[in-house]
C-alpha cells in the first residue's frame, strides 16, 4: 500500500460554502488519504482522486478540471454513509501520457483491491480504458457503462486518445470484458458501421432518445456496470456550457443526476469517472457545480446500496418462473417488491468451464412482462448469445 501514495500528491479539501452553516458541508466528512489511514480503507469506504491528464486530446486545457470540481462537490450538504469518504488528493502529473495511463491503473488496482469505491474526477475520457485495466487484473466479466452524446471510436485500430478507445475496449476478450454499454448516444454523431459493430458484439447502445422515454428501463443497465464513465458532453449545452461540443441536445441535468444516482445505488459499481469538463471556458462554472453534483449524487446513491446476495433464491426475493414452450426451458425472474427491482437468470452450460450453473443480472418488469407473454426480453436474448461465446 506504500506504492498507492507514491502515485498520488494531496489538495485541498476546501469547499464553496452554500450556507451559513459550515456543519453541513460535505467537506467536514472528507478526510485526506495519508500514511496513517491509508492502510484501513475498506469495503464502504469512498475514495476521491483528481487525474489532470489531458494531453492525448484535442483540448489539453481541461487537465485543471479537478480541483474546481472539488470546491462544489465539498460545499454540497453532508451524506450519511455507513463508511468514510478519503481524498487521495491528484495523480502526480507525468512526462507523458502513457505514464499517467499506467499510474493510474496501478492505482485502480490498488483501491479495487482494497474493496472502497473510487470516484475519479478527470480529465478526459479516454482514462476510462486505465479504469478498465486497473479492474480487470483482480475480476473477470467486467462490465462497463459509458454515458457519451458519442461513441469515442474511428476507423484507426492502432491510435490511442480520447477520440478513439472504445476502438480497444471493444477489442477485449469477452472473459475479460463481458458488457460494454454506451448510454445517451445522439445518432447524427454516430455512423451505421458503429452501431452494427456493438450489435455484432451483442454490447448495449442506447440512445438519446429512448434513454429520455423509457427511463426506468436504463436503471437496469448502471445497476450492473462494475464501471461508469460519464462525460460531461453527454448534457446538453444550455445545462453544460463548457461543454468541447456544445450540444443544443442531450441529457438534462436533472436526468444527469439520476443516472448517476442509479450508478450509486446499483449493487455493482466500484468506479464513477467524471470526464471532460473544461473550467476554461465555464466563465460561470455552472458546469462544474452540476459535475460536483453528479458525483454527490452517486455518493448519496451509494450510502443507500442494498446489498445482494449472490443467489436470489431466499425468502426476501419473490421468484417468477416463466415457460417458454420449451421442454425443460424455463426463464426466471426476481423481484425486490420493495424497492421495485428486477432481475433475471440466464443458465450456462456446464461444458464453458465457468464455476456457476448461472448468471443473474438486472432487468426491469418489462423484461418480466414480455417473458410472460412468450416474448423473449431483448436483454436477456443479448446476454444469452453472449454466454454461448465464452
Amino acid at each position: 500500500m506504500d506504492e498507492l501514495l507514491s502515485f498520488l500528491t494531496p489538495t485541498a479539501i476546501k469547499g464553496v460554502n452554500f450556507s451559513s452553516q459550515n456543519s453541513r458541508m460535505l467537506q467536514q466528512q472528507v478526510v485526506p488519504l495519508n500514511k496513517t489511514n491509508y492502510k484501513h480503507l475498506k469495503k464502504n469506504d469512498i475514495v476521491v482522486i483528481g487525474v489532470n491528464e489531458s494531453r492525448n486530446s484535442p483540448n489539453p486545457s481541461i487537465k485543471n478540471s479537478p480541483e474546481t470540481i472539488r470546491k462544489y462537490l465539498y460545499g454540497l450538504s453532508t451524506i450519511k454513509l455507513a463508511g468514510k469518504i478519503y481524498d487521495a488528493g491528484d495523480l502526480v502529473e507525468t512526462s507523458t501520457p502513457l505514464k499517467t495511463y499506467e499510474a493510474l491503473n496501478r492505482v485502480v488496482e490498488i483501491l479495487f483491491q482494497t474493496g472502497a469505491v473510487t470516484v475519479v474526477l478527470g480529465g478526459t475520457q479516454e482514462l476510462t480504458y486505465c479504469l478498465y485495466e486497473g479492474v480487470k487484473s483482480n475480476k473477470s466479466l467486467v462490465t462497463i457503462s459509458i454515458i457519451d452524446c458519442l461513441i469515442d471510436a474511428d476507423e484507426d485500430l492502432s491510435d490511442f486518445h480520447s477520440r478513439n478507445y472504445v476502438n480497444r475496449l471493444l477489442g477485449e476478450k469477452l472473459r475479460s470484458l463481458f458488457e460494454l454499454s454506451i448510454v445517451g448516444y445522439q445518432g447524427y454523431y454516430v455512423g451505421g458501421d458503429m452501431v452494427n459493430l456493438f450489435q455484432k458484439n451483442n454490447h448495449e447502445l442506447l440512445r438519446l432518445g429512448y434513454v429520455r422515454s423509457s427511463y426506468r428501463e436504463v436503471e437496469p443497465t448502471l445497476r450492473n456496470a462494475d464501471i461508469v464513465s460519464f462525460d460531461m458532453e453527454a448534457i446538453r449545452a444550455c445545462d453544460s456550457p463548457a461543454n468541447t461540443i456544445p450540444s443544443p441536445n442531450g441529457l438534462y441535468a436533472e436526468e444527469a443526476c439520476q443516472l448517476a444516482h442509479y450508478a450509486g445505488v446499483g449493487e455493482r459499481a466500484s468506479l464513477f469517472g467524471i470526464f471532460n469538463y473544461n473550467p476554461d471556458t465555464d466563465n460561470t462554472e455552472q458546469s462544474a457545480l452540476l459535475a460536483a453534483q453528479l458525483a454527490w449524487h452517486f455518493i448519496e446513491g451509494y450510502s443507500k446500496r442494498k446489498n445482494v446476495p449472490k443467489t436470489l433464491n431466499t425468502p426476501d426475493y419473490l421468484k417468477f418462473i416463466v415457460g417458454t414452450g420449451t421442454s425443460g426451458v424455463d426463464m426466471v425472474f426476481y423481484c425486490d417488491e420493495a424497492l421495485d427491482r428486477w432481475w433475471m437468470e440466464i443458465p450456462i452450460s456446464p461444458e464453458m468451464g465457468i464455476p456457476t450453473n448461472r448468471i443473474i443480472i438486472p432487468c426491469s418488469h418489462s423484461d418480466y412482462t414480455l417473458a410472460s407473454r412468450q416474448e423473449l426480453p431483448d436483454r436477456w436474448l443479448r446476454i444469452f448469445q453472449k454466454i454461448q461465446q465464452l
